[in-house]
């Protein structure tokens, strides 16, 4: 299956050529990022979509995981990282996959593209663009500039591009109410890189009449769903999951849709008058391996480009109120603890 769908992008890309399509070189990544300050966007008219199929030496590498680089004591705004704690985390995770997703453009996100560029590691990058209502419109648009930059500066590394995480979803906190805005960023994006773009949004944006309208900017779609946050018990996790997917291939049926984000956590609060409190679902290493044993196999069976969430656990998530803050779900969403040792499913 995957040697024919090769085929089909080979075929696709010849007949793309042929036809003429321009995209910016990948040079300079100054004039890159001229280029994007001073360029007005296009109009979306009858748009070619970029094929995403993730490869690394002929092979097929679209069951990847999300990648977080903060440590204990660390989170977004402190000090970052070491590239040494970078190389660590990395080489871990090249041991078992080879496509790793990040969230923003930043110089956290710059340190993670130079460790795989200068230690030649066989790792591809779906890299991200951090939106939210909450910041100004100058922080927004660095967001964009920097993922272009990056785009054009690593494009052996960078395989897609992903603009805005849950940003039109109606429970998010950082929601951008004006869609035409964001389609105004995708069609920058997408006019000054040559990657294939994203956006990722919860499955209770991806099934609304509005999402049609930015699904037809993109090249492929990022879909997030969490049988756990959705109230469900183990024993239908992986049904509810495969359920999500296939409503929404349905919708979008000339989409690729990727599974962006999906998980089962090893810990959470119970009983506490939260949203998270009142869920039905068991956490724990033992319920994290049967979801993962279940969901690893239905991805390369079914050739699903899929990030599973996570990688490592990372305390600085999910805030530090209530009485037990430290057992939250957001914190424990990892194959592997924060402290880089792995869970029981990888054991």
């Amino acid at each position: 299956m995957r040697i024919l769908k090769c085929w089909i992008l080979t075929a696709m890309a010849l007949s793309l050529a042929a036809c003429g399509e321009t995209t910016p070189e990948s040079g300079d990544a100054a004039e890159d990022v001229d280029a994007a300050e001073g360029t007005e966007v296009a109009e979306n008219t009858a748009m070619t979509k970029r094929p995403f199929e993730p490869m690394l030496d002929g092979e097929w590498i679209g069951n990847g995981i999300s990648y977080g680089a903060y440590r204990d004591g660390e989170g977004p705004g402190e000090a970052l990282t070491s590239k040494e704690n970078i190389l660590e985390d990395l080489t871990i995770v090249a041991d078992r996959w080879n496509l790793i997703r990040l969230y923003g453009a930043d110089p956290q996100s710059l340190n993670i593209l130079e460790v795989i560029e200068e230690n030649d590691l066989p790792i591809r990058v779906m890299q991200g663009i951090w939106l939210d209502a909450h910041k100004s419109a100058e922080e927004n648009e660095e967001q964009v500039r920097l993922a272009i930059e990056y785009a054009n500066r690593f494009p052996d590394i960078i395989v897609a591009v992903n603009v805005g995480n849950e940003i039109l979803v109606d429970w998010s906190y950082h929601r951008i109410d004006d869609i035409d805005s964001v389609i105004e960023k995708i069609r920058q994006v997408r006019g000054n890189i040559e990657q294939p773009v994203t956006v990722a949004d919860d499955y209770n944006f991806w099934n609304k009449p509005q999402a049609q309208q930015v699904a037809a900017e993109l090249d492929f779609i990022c879909l997030h769903a969490y049988a756990f946050w959705n109230d469900k018990t183990l024993e239908v996790a992986m049904e509810w999951t495969e359920s999500i997917y296939n409503d929404i291939q349905s919708r979008h049926p000339d989409h690729e849709i990727a599974y962006c984000e999906t998980g089962w956590p090893t810990s959470r609060v119970y009983d506490d008058g939260s949203y998270e409190g009142g869920l039905i679902g068991v956490a724990g290493e033992a319920e994290q391996e049967v979801f993962f044993n279940q969901y690893d196999p239905w991805v390369e069976e079914n050739d699903v480009i899929s990030f599973y969430f996570t990688s490592f656990d990372e305390q600085w998530k999910g805030g530090f109120d209530g009485d037990n803050p430290m057992d939250k779900a957001e914190k424990h969403w990892g194959l592997y603890y924060s402290d880089r040792t792995p869970k029981q499913v990888l054991q």
